[in-house]
């Protein structure tokens, strides 16, 4: 199973959905998660604060660029944006910490 995570350092989730500039996407499965490769992404947060409009373009864009991956961990996501994915067939986990831990865990749900 193929699983993305936003991350700073390749280590830890710890990036917000919305300025994620890419997904490192993983194979989960028996043993240790393994990196398999990177997705860029057009960053959805542009700017700072709240009130920024649904922009389903961008996450059409990252749903696209994710290929058969359908399951994203994420440090944050805002309802909206999770809701969208979702609608687009990519399941959404809002949970920080170090990359291999939490995907042990994830797997777990599945």
């Amino acid at each position: 199973m193929l699983i993305a995570v936003t991350s700073s350092d390749g280590k830890h989730i710890d990036t917000h959905f919305g300025k994620a500039d890419r997904f490192l996407v993983y194979e989960v499965g028996t043993g240790e998660p393994a990196l398999r490769y990177e997705v860029q992404a057009p960053r959805y947060c542009g700017g700072t604060g709240p009130g920024h409009g649904l922009m389903p373009d961008k996450l059409a864009a990252i749903a696209a660029g994710l290929g058969d991956c359908r399951v994203v961990v994420t440090a944050m996501i805002g309802e909206s944006p999770k809701d969208e994915m979702e609608r687009l067939g990519v399941e959404v986990i809002s949970v920080g910490g170090p990359v291999n831990e939490v995907l042990q865990e994830v797997m777990k749900l599945y």
